[in-house]
C-alpha cells in the first residue's frame, strides 16, 4: 500500500514539475495573447467609459449689468 502512495505521490510531482517548465518556457506565447486581446478590446473600453460631450448653446443670453 505504501508503495502505490509512493508511486502515485511521484508521479504528480513529476506531472507538475512538467507542467510548471512548460508553463515557464511558454510564457512568453501566453502573455503575447493575452496582451493581443487586451489590445483589441481596449478602444471599446475606451470609448464605452467616456462621458458624453454636452452640446454648446448657438446664442448666449444678454448681459446684465451691475447694479
Amino acid at each position: 500500500m505504501i508503495k502505490i502512495l509512493t508511486y502515485i505521490n511521484t508521479a504528480s510531482l513529476v506531472l507538475a514539475v512538467s507542467v510548471g517548465t512548460l508553463a515557464y518556457f511558454q510564457r512568453g506565447k501566453f502573455t503575447e495573447s493575452i496582451m493581443s486581446e487586451v489590445q483589441k478590446q481596449l478602444p471599446s473600453l475606451v470609448k464605452g467609459a467616456m462621458p458624453n460631450i454636452p452640446s454648446v448653446p448657438s446664442k448666449t443670453g444678454s448681459v446684465l449689468p451691475f447694479k
